[in-house]
């Protein structure tokens, strides 16, 4: 059966539609991905993940009650586990980064790189309060890790952070909820990052990457300094007071230094420590395959692995795989039974006396990483503020002159018949008929010229960019108004010369209004192209004159290449032409089609 006439026209029209959506979809796509990319961690960009991450839940402190064992993951997550079934009884996550934890009777207290310090209910954990304190400006992404330290006698806290270029102690009052001081570290062996605090006595260890430092809240100064490189080269990544003793754990093993005589007086272990824990007759200290007891008196070193089971791809336990060796990088002791936790979330229950493993769980998994933050680091890696302000200085100036010059220049060309006109008009084309590529040495060799003759600089100033500009675009500016001008009648301008006009006010209340859509047209075009342009902008501009693609290439460096703040930055430099584009798209689109007829 022959369909009918308007079955075919809307099948067609069905199909006009879908076509022209899927052009809108392929045309989109490139947009929709920047800002896709703009909130993904850099990590996930480098490998190629395409979903967003999932935060790692890896167990960083744990904390005993006579109920229940509290868990505390690298995510900011809080597990409230019951001791008697293992199961997960109440969660928590503060979605926090480079976290630590302190906990007291009543608080959990969570310092980390985005909110900072934060405070939560221990009986509600939903209940949670941010801090701010006083760190100034910083990129949340660089820094490496967090140290909260709690003093519970004198109702004070220290925080403190591992960042390139910070080396300061804030005091907090926990009892007010105030900051009481922040502390300048800075010393003669300036500069250093602060890898990790802890308390002993009246006087506040610093772990440094260069030295140990013994630090004096009253005063306010250093009172000793003390090298231990020997022990620890890159410095300590976590202290652990017991009496007048700190352990002193990271890369290179795990030593007692005694904080009375300022020395080393016993090493534990010469590996990796993941984690210590002092406790009432040994130490343990977590390795990358279990964990090791190192008994207070006597040499007797117990050694225990296979604590785990095995972690599918998603992370879930796989029981049925058996044990694997896995680091400990959280622990607490009851008694014979030793709770450990590892990465993934992964916590056992191990029964020392009888050397098995009792039970185990896995911790909450992380949240889904969504990096709003790196809209706020993006400002905080380079000077972007600056780079924009140039950006829509040098673009606009750019775009006046060249409309100025090339509205003039066209409108000459199209109405006055001169000797030359078809020959200047056909040289206009010719120019752009050349690589702009290739005039990037010459140009450059005639500024650096100019200088050396009058002292008068270009390179590196506004009006060197400017100029550049503007006679690139005003060739072409000149070629694409010259057809706006000549679509428009010519009878126009006879009647107005008839009623007593002189040329240029036919030219400026006559010629020009019916014009405008054209202007807009080539002025948005050459503002575009302006905005976008990197090579001669790199080549000519200093670090006062940097335009927005330059600082975008400034997230490229030499050490690592920030790919989540590069989608950032151009999804920010995207969107003051976009709402541009959309201002003056009704002239844009007048403009595109007032020269396509003549007459």
């Amino acid at each position: 059966m022959a369909m009918s006439y308007y079955t075919k026209k809307r099948i067609r029209d069905y199909l006009i539609h879908f076509i022209m959506l899927a052009f809108l979809v392929i045309t989109l796509f490139p947009i929709g991905w920047m800002v896709f990319t703009s909130l993904k961690e850099n990590n996930d960009i480098l490998v190629g993940k395409i979903p967003f991450g999932t935060a790692h839940n890896d167990c960083m402190k744990m904390e005993l009650t006579p109920t229940h064992l509290w868990v505390m993951s690298s995510d900011g997550g809080i597990n409230k586990i019951d001791r008697k079934d293992f199961k997960i009884e109440a969660y928590e996550s503060e979605r926090t980064s480079s976290t630590s934890f302190v906990t007291d009777k009543d608080y959990v207290w969570v310092g980390s790189a985005n909110r900072v310090l934060t405070r939560v209910e221990k009986n509600n954990l939903k209940e949670h309060e941010d801090f701010d304190l006083p760190l100034g400006a910083f990129d949340q992404a660089k820094v490496v890790a967090t140290s909260v330290i709690r003093d519970i006698k004198n109702d004070r806290l220290w925080y403190t952070m591992q960042y390139r270029g910070y080396e300061g102690l804030i005091e907090f009052d926990t009892k007010d909820l105030k900051v009481v001081k922040a502390y300048d570290l800075a010393n003669r062996f300036s500069p250093f990052q602060i890898k990790c605090i802890a308390r002993v006595g009246e006087y506040i260890w610093v772990g440094t990457d260069k030295r140990l430092f013994k630090f004096s809240p009253e005063t306010g100064e250093m009172k000793n300094n003390y090298d231990i490189a020997a022990y620890l080269p890159q410095g300590p990544v976590q202290m652990d007071p017991m009496g007048d003793k700190l352990i002193l754990s990271g890369m290179t093993g795990a030593h007692i230094f005694d904080t009375e005589k300022g020395v080393v007086t016993r090493t534990l272990l010469k590996d990796r420590a993941q984690t210590v824990l002092p406790a009432k007759d040994a130490i343990y200290v977590g390795t990358n395959v279990g964990y090791e007891r190192f008994p207070l008196a006597g040499n007797g070193v117990t050694r225990v692995e296979n604590l785990f089971f095995s972690v599918n791809a998603r992370g879930d336990i796989e029981k049925d795989n058996g044990y694997v060796p896995a680091e400990v990088s959280a622990m607490a002791v009851d008694g014979p039974t030793v709770f450990a936790g590892s990465s993934y979330g992964r916590i056992t229950k191990y029964n020392a006396a009888l050397g098995r493993v009792e039970n185990s769980a896995e911790a909450h998994k992380g949240h889904r990483v969504v990096s709003w933050v790196n809209y706020v680091d993006m400002w905080h890696n380079v000077d972007f503020g600056l780079y924009l302000r140039n950006s829509f200085f040098i673009c606009l100036l750019s775009m006046i002159f060249s409309m100025v010059f090339a509205t003039m220049a066209a409108y000459a060309i199209s109405r006055f018949d001169f000797p030359g006109n078809r020959t200047f008009s056909m040289t206009i084309l010719l120019t752009q008929m050349v690589p702009y590529l290739m005039f990037l040495i010459p140009i450059y060799s005639m500024y650096v010229k100019f200088y050396e003759i009058t002292g008068i600089p270009l390179k590196g100033t506004f009006f060197g960019i400017i100029f550049m500009y503007s006679i690139f675009f005003i060739p072409f500016s000149i070629w694409i108004l010259r057809g706006f001008f000549a679509a428009i009648p010519y009878e126009l301008e006879e009647a107005a010369r008839i009623d007593g006009c002189s040329p240029w006010q036919v030219f400026w209340h006559i010629v020009l209004p019916l014009a405008v859509p054209g202007i807009i047209a080539t002025g948005v075009y050459v503002f575009l192209t302006a905005w976008d342009e990197l090579l001669f902008a790199w080549v000519l501009t200093s670090a006062d004159t940097m335009t927005i693609p330059v600082g975008i290439r400034n997230f490229v460096g030499n050490y690592q290449n920030r790919f989540d703040l590069i989608m950032a930055a151009s999804t920010v430099a995207t969107l003051p032409v976009m709402v541009l584009f959309f201002m003056l798209q009704r002239y844009i689109v007048k403009g595109l089609t007032a020269g396509a007829v003549k007459g």
